[in-house]
This record gives C-alpha cells, sequence and structure tokens, in this order.
C-alpha cells in the first residue's frame, strides 16, 4: 500500500484536468485496505473518493479529502457449470484486460463491451454499456466493504438495482463502499449479439462472425468514432441517452422524421443524444479550449488540455441548453461531477 499527501491527479482522471488530491492511498490488497481503515477511522470523517482509472469523472476543484485507489488484478474461475463459467475479477483490473482475458479463455459475453475505458469495479458502478449490452446482463453478484458498518457484504445482481448507466452504487450505496470484487457469469459457448447498427455496418454480409472477430470489430468501430484519451483528453460519453415517453416521442418524430432513437418499451423511446447535439449543429464546436469531438458529438475534449473542470462544465451546460431549446428535451450528464 503506499500512502501520498498533496497528490496531483492529472495522470487519474481521462480528462487530464490538473487538480490535487489531499491524500492518494493506492492499495493491491483488499484485506490491507480494510485493515488500514480499520486502524484509522477518522480519516472517514473527512470527504472521500473510490477512483479507478477516471474515466467517467470530472474533477472541479482540489480534492480536500482521500481518493482511494484500487491496484488488485486477481482473476480467479470459480465455479464450471454445463453452459457457463463463474469467474470473481478483483475491482482494480483494467476492464478491458478482463474482457481480453475472457476471449483467450473461451469465455463468452463481454465483446461489445470491449475497449471501454476504466477497471472492473467501476464497471459496475456505472452499468457500462455499449453496442447494445451492458456489464450487468452479466454481473452475478458483487462484493464490497461498508464503511459504515465495517462488514463485507455480497450483493446479488437484482439486489444491485442495475439501470441505464446506475446502479445501487450510484444511489443508496453512494460514499458508503468500496467494491473488491465483482463475479460474473460468462458463456461457455458463444451467443453474439451483433444487432447494433453499428456493428451490422462492419460486418456487412458476413454471418460467421466468431468472438474474436467481434471484439476487434468494436475495437475498431469505437477507435474510429472515439478519441483516444491518452492523447486528448476526455471522458467518452459525456451525455445519457435521453428517454422520452410516447407522447413526446410522437411529437419528435413528426417534426424530426429522422430522429434517431431506439425502443425502449412500448411507451418509452431512447433518443441518440450524440444526433440531437449533432442536429444543433454543435459538432466540433469549440470555445475557451473545450470542444464537442468532430467525430462524435456525444464526447466533449480538452482540446487545449490545459482547461478545468470549471471550463468543462459550463461548456455541458452551453450544449444541454442548445439541445434543450431545439427539442425541449434535457440531457443529462452520464459523467460524474466531482
Amino acid at each position: 500500500m503506499k500512502i501520498f499527501e498533496n497528490y496531483c491527479l492529472k495522470e487519474n482522471n481521462t480528462f487530464k484536468i490538473r487538480v490535487v488530491a489531499d491524500r492518494f492511498i493506492e492499495y493491491d490488497s483488499d484485506d490491507d485496505i480494510i485493515q488500514f481503515l480499520q486502524s484509522n477511522e477518522k480519516l472517514l470523517e473527512d470527504k472521500f473518493l473510490v477512483l479507478g482509472e477516471g474515466s467517467n469523472i470530472l474533477f472541479t476543484d482540489n480534492f480536500k479529502g482521500t481518493i482511494f485507489h484500487p491496484a488488485t488484478k486477481k482473476i480467479e474461475v470459480e465455479q464450471e457449470l454445463d453452459n457457463n463459467v463463474i469467474v470473481r475479477v478483483s475491482a482494480g483490473l483494467i476492464w478491458d484486460d478482463f474482457v481480453a482475458w475472457t476471449i483467450n479463455n473461451n469465455y463468452y459475453g463481454l465483446e461489445n463491451l470491449s475497449l471501454i475505458p476504466g477497471t472492473v469495479g467501476a464497471a459496475a458502478v456505472q452499468n457500462i454499456g455499449a453496442y447494445g449490452s451492458e456489464a450487468g446482463n452479466f454481473i452475478d453478484s458483487v462484493t464490497y466493504y461498508d464503511l459504515r458498518d465495517k462488514s463485507v457484504v455480497t450483493l446479488s445482481c437484482k439486489e444491485c438495482e442495475f439501470g441505464y448507466r446506475c446502479s445501487i452504487f450510484k444511489t443508496a450505496l453512494k460514499n458508503r463502499i468500496i467494491i473488491m470484487s465483482v463475479k460474473f457469469c460468462l458463456n461457455k459457448f458463444p451467443a453474439l449479439n451483433t444487432d447494433y447498427a453499428d456493428i451490422k455496418n462492419f460486418f456487412g454480409t458476413k454471418t460467421d462472425i466468431n468472438p474474436l472477430e467481434l471484439r476487434n470489430a468494436v475495437i475498431q468501430i469505437r477507435n474510429n468514432k472515439l478519441p483516444d484519451p491518452k492523447i486528448i483528453g476526455n471522458a467518452g460519453s459525456f451525455f445519457k441517452n435521453p428517454v422520452v415517453n410516447k407522447v413526446k416521442f410522437d411529437s419528435l418524430l413528426l417534426e424530426f422524421p429522422d430522429l434517431r432513437y431506439y425502443i425502449v418499451n412500448d411507451n418509452n423511446y431512447k433518443l441518440a443524444a450524440g444526433w440531437m447535439i449533432d442536429k444543433c449543429g454543435l459538432k466540433g464546436f469549440e470555445k475557451n479550449g473545450v470542444a464537442v469531438h468532430e467525430k462524435q458529438a456525444l464526447v466533449i475534449v480538452n482540446k487545449t488540455g490545459n482547461v478545468s473542470g470549471h471550463d468543462i462544465v459550463k461548456f455541458s451546460e452551453y450544449i444541454q441548453n442548445k439541445v434543450f431549446e431545439l427539442f425541449k428535451v434535457r440531457l443529462e450528464p452520464e459523467v460524474i461531477f466531482v
């Protein structure tokens, strides 16, 4: 375990915002961090944050408190069933390293979630999703340390209350727990999800697709559309795709026949936020060093590398207002402001 005081977080958030945390604790053992916290209870009286790769975080100021950074990286096959396998994964493991491991070991289901930045623990918190799939579809359970009750707790998938980019870890258990590991139930036989439009367009008429080909396709699609945070600061999709009821949807479709949407159920429709931003003429729009990415309007970038979190918040509010003016729909940030 390593403890740093007055730690610069620029390399620990993908927006590359230069802020300082009072304290930064990196640990590679769950037992070590639990023992440390039980011996330093006063530490938790201050503000704290569990930070993985910082790929969905926007720091708006210096962090007056303690950052806990898991560097745990264990993968264990716990149970082999006829058609499935149960795998326990440490929260600190890089998500895409885990996806690559599943393919290499002939366990399937996560191909569509390839190349999403972040850690396994954060994937459960955010219920990450892409190309018609979500992590929560394959999570069996999540084990965490409860900072209030000083106990280790395991929640089933149902108890995690997974929703669209949401979970109980962002609601009732927010600022209360440290995720230790996540169990996944994976397929032993491929059942590929190729229905998403970008994937269909990539493969064309090809039907004999294997899991590695699907993973590589997703990686190529993402690389072609999304900026690399190692090159230009960003946090991927900045806004959630808004969900509207049928009455609102019908009125929008009447006004915008080319509306991009996905059917959620008989009365709810998910609108493509990137399309809406693009429709406002904002793709590539830049102001004070912050910009809408020129290839994917859902992404906000730190174009100069020198902007503050407040600059990005102000820029995002401008986008929200422009979208609301045109569509009368309010976009909600997917990125977490800290």
